[in-house]
């Protein structure tokens, strides 16, 4: 199917590929459907974009944690576990929203700061292509000498 982005244009999506998000994600709970790209030139991406399919002006850029040198250790409730259809816990992905930070320098827009929001990881099954939000983690940050 073909689907007009705000940012990206005119995608093809393929129908098989769409993360279902059963509740949404805060603040944006009617955007339930997303397709997750990436550049096509790029051998290994490391910034992806999760277009939303229900507003086309939702458009979120996510990494991996591992990028970042973040592991996390996430427990999930029984109602989550139900929520992504998870039987398998080698299926589940963990990805952050990253986002600029503060006001833009319009000398030199590309400087602003860049965050990740790490209390807030997107939890998604790849096989089941079922997502949540886990919110409000705790988190203990331990540096290692390597």
């Amino acid at each position: 199917m073909l689907f007009n982005t705000s940012l990206l244009g005119e995608v093809d999506v393929d129908e098989q590929s769409i993360i279902t998000f059963a509740d949404g994600l805060p603040a944006f709970e009617h955007c339930k459907r997303f397709k997750l790209f990436h550049d096509a030139d790029c051998d290994s991406p490391r910034v992806h974009w999760l277009q939303s399919l229900d507003e086309p002006d939702v458009l979120f850029s996510v990494t991996e944690p591992g990028n970042l040198g973040i592991r996390y250790e996430v427990q999930l409730d029984d109602t989550e576990v139900a929520s992504l259809q998870l039987t398998r816990p080698e299926d589940v992905g963990v990805l952050l929203i990253i986002y600029r930070d503060g006001q833009e320098d319009p000398q030199q827009p590309l400087l602003t700061h860049l965050r990740a929001n790490v209390r807030n990881p997107l939890i998604i099954n790849f096989a089941k292509l079922q997502g949540l939000q886990k919110t409000n983690l705790d988190c203990d940050i331990v540096f290692h000498n390597r």
